[in-house]
Parts: structure tokens; sequence; C-alpha cells
């Protein structure tokens, strides 16, 4: 039985996949397919290859970690800092109490360079040599375009078609093709398109980022820091700090960086002056690198001069370049469109907040989902089959519904007054429970495969 549904599947006719957004969730897409034997085109926004690092820690939690152990042909070349369980701080750096879980935590900019090389052979100085093996000639066509913003995406003539513009020269391109994945991102140009009134969940409080290279600080910092993941709550915000990797994807002691996320309830700033950058634009969700006004940053300064201990708070005036993001959160009620033609993945489809650091694990489940039981079943059903594609649409939102609602009720935690605490609790447990006992059950009873 499982010769013949590999032969299933391996007899699937190629199709040609158009992916809209070359991050994370798009790049695993685009493995994934290319390695069924599919032609994948990924359409990004940004004009070059070479990215500039986000400053954003990632954990490579369930469904990431798993991602990579199958499907990465760098293997076993290591890609973040094993960080031993979280440790919970008081005011004077005593340990309350430690969670005892250990997180693998890598960098954005790691966790992109690995996925490129994987998806196109990409080299780059943090994978300058890939293996000879790193590609089967039984896989698809691939290819990475840079600088092409999508606009809309419509079905003409039978073909899906992206309409998009060149965001240097302004040109407007047609790409077409059997099917197309949006994976772009949490401002989803493609998501808008199809749910115009669909907003986002906003709390009223900002996340400050920042990494610091490890040389760039002193020993005695480093001993309390490196290596020990904590948490730091005080009056209605808290701060996560752990290590991950530094330049190029270091992984040496010397060379790699701090992580901070300090969670935020400004009250002498409003969300439109924290969020004008020094161009006078108003960002809606972050402002990058270099872009903060450094009034606002002195401010933030002072602010953790007051508030945090002095170990923390040199850590965080110790920042280069530091960035602000306002938290937020968004699920869309459904994710497949166009008569099954269109599937929204990743942050496009649902983006929990930050808090517990589960948005990247959560695209990786519900696109490896899609690729193995919708667009290449190996249960004998045809692909884009309607029954399969409803049921997964059900476990997905189920899933991402659960996780915004747990994500909440994290951040709350620290964040709230004890009513508060008490609603999002309540929430996020009916919700679980109520998947667990009458849902898909999709986390218990459901593996999510591999390609291979």
């Amino acid at each position: 039985m499982a010769n013949e549904k590999e032969t299933a599947t391996t007899a699937q006719k190629p199709m040609d996949v158009i992916i809209i957004g070359g991050s994370c969730a798009g790049l695993m897409s685009g493995i994934l397919l290319k390695r069924k034997g599919h032609n994948v085109r990924i359409l990004e926004v940004a004009v070059s290859s070479e990215r500039e690092a986000l400053a954003a820690g990632i954990g490579l939690q369930r469904d990431v970690k798993s991602f990579f152990e199958v499907e990465d042909v760098l293997r076993p070349k290591p890609l973040g800092v094993v960080n031993p369980g979280f440790r919970v701080l008081d005011e004077k750096m005593d340990v309350k109490y430690q969670l005892p879980v250990s997180l693998n935590l890598t960098s954005w900019d790691a966790v992109y360079y690995r996925l490129r090389a994987n998806f196109d052979g990409y080299s780059n100085l943090y994978n300058p040599e890939l293996p000879p093996h790193a590609r089967d000639a039984k896989e698809g066509s691939v290819e990475f375009i840079t600088g092409k913003k999508a606009l809309k995406v419509e079905d003409v003539k039978g073909r899906m078609t992206v309409f998009a513009e060149d965001v240097r020269t302004k040109d407007k391109t047609e790409y077409t093709g059997d099917l197309v994945i949006a994976a772009d991102g949490t401002n989803s140009t493609i998501r808008r398109q199809l749910m115009p009134r669909l907003q986002r969940e906003e709390p009223g409080y900002v996340i400050w980022r920042g990494t610091i290279p490890t040389k760039n600080l002193s020993q005695d910092i480093l001993d309390k820091i490196e290596n020990k993941p904590l948490v730091c709550p005080y009056k209605h915000n808290y701060l996560v700090i752990y290590t991950i990797p530094g330049e190029k994807g270091s992984l040496e002691p010397g060379q790699r960086e701090i992580n901070f996320a300090w969670y935020f309830w400004p009250k002498d700033l409003s969300l439109k002056d924290i969020m004008t950058d020094v161009d006078g634009h108003h960002h809606r969700t972050t402002i990058p690198k270099g872009k903060m006004r450094p009034s606002i940053w002195q401010y933030q300064i002072a602010q953790a001069r007051r508030t945090l201990n002095p170990t923390i708070a040199t850590l965080v005036e110790s920042t280069p370049a530091p960035f602000v993001s306002v938290v937020s959160s968004i699920a869309a009620p459904k994710a497949a469109f166009f008569n099954n033609r269109l599937f929204l993945v990743g942050d496009a489809l649902c983006q929990p907040q930050p808090n517990i650091g589960m948005g990247t694990t959560l695209g990786a489940y519900t696109l490896t989902l899609l690729v193995n039981q919708v667009i290449c079943p190996s249960d004998g059903k045809p692909p884009l089959d309607p029954d399969n594609v409803a049921e997964w649409e059900t476990k997905v939102l189920q899933e991402c519904d659960v996780t915004r609602c747990r994500s909440v009720a994290f951040a709350s935690w620290y964040l709230n007054t004890w009513p508060k605490i008490a609603v999002y609790y309540l929430r996020y447990y009916f919700k679980l429970y109520w998947q667990y006992w009458f849902g898909r059950r999709t986390r218990v009873f459901t593996s999510i495969g591999s390609s291979r």
C-alpha cells in the first residue's frame, strides 16, 4: 500500500506553482514542492537576494525543527544555539523559577540563507559550499525573482495569473501558473485583496527589539545572560533575552549575539509618536532599523534606566540598531480561494502575537500539511481534491485560532490586570478543549509527514 501511495504521488503531473513572498513560509513551500517534482517560481518584493538581518530571533520549534531534520541538505550543520530552559527572574535578577523547556534558537537571516541554499542552491557567506547531493534530477525547476511586488491575483482563462510590479522600474508583469500560494507576510497584499474588511487586533503595546554582539558586552554581563535565556518581568512590561547566532550565522563563543524583545506599554507617548520615523513617515507595524527618531529611542533608554535592573538596562542601551513594532495579531477566516487554486500560508494566513514565538512553526505546519495532503496527496485522491482541501482548511484554521488565543493569553500574564488575565486564559482553554473534543484534533492525531 505504501508503494502504491508513493507511485500515485510521484506520477502526478508537474504543476507550475507561483509563490508570492520569499521569506520563511514561501521558501519552505517552494522546497517541498520542487522536491515533489513541481516547477516553482517565487516572487519576492526585496530587490536583492542578500537580505539584511532583521534582528529577530526564531525558535526552531516542533514543525520547523521537523522540516529541517528531513529537508535540509546541509544537515547536520547546526543552525541555532541550544538554550536551556528559560529562567524567570525578579527585579534583582534572582531566579524565581525555571521553565523546563530547552529551545534551539536562531536568527531570521540564518534561517533565510539556509532555506535559500535548499531552494535554489544560493551560495552565500552563511553557506558558501553546497554538497554535491544538493539537487536531485527528479526535482522540479525553480526560480527566485527579486524586486517584484504582487498587486493582485486573478483567474484569466483558466490560469491563475499574478499581476506584479517591479519596485525599481514600476514596470508591470504578469505571471501565470496552475496554482498560487500567498506567503506575503503579515501585511499580505493578497489577503487584503481577498478580504478587504479583515482587521488586525492591536492590544496597544509595542515590542522593542535589538541584538548586541557578545564581543561588545562586558564579561560580567555575559556571565549573567549568555546562553542563559531569561524572562524579566516588570510592572506591565517584560523582556525576553536569549543567545542567537552572530554574523554569517556563526555559533562560536565570542561571535554570537544577544537578542532581546522588550514588550512595553507606552504611557507618555502615543503609538503615532513612536511609529513615525525620521522622515515623518508613519509605519503601521514596524519601524525598520536606522529609521527610528533619536528622541524616541532616548526616551526609551530613559525608561530602561528608570525601571529595569541595571544589567538589563545596560544591555538595552548597548543596542547598536534598535527597532520597534506594534504588537498585533490577525487571522484569516478562510484559507483556500479561486476554486482551490490559491492558498494562504504563513503570516498571510495567521499571525499570532509574537510573545510565544510560534509564528514560524505555525506557518511550517500549515504549508507542510498543504503540500503533503492537498497538493501532493498520498491517499490515492487527485491533487486539490475538494474533500482534502476542506479537511486541510478546517485543521489549519482551528490551529491558527488556538495558537492566536494562546499568544494573547501568555502576553496578558505579564502585561495585564488579573481580570483580563482570567478572561484571556479562559478563552484559550475553552478553544483548546473544544478543538480536542469536537474539532479535528490536529496536533494530537495528525502527522505532518515529509516530502521524502
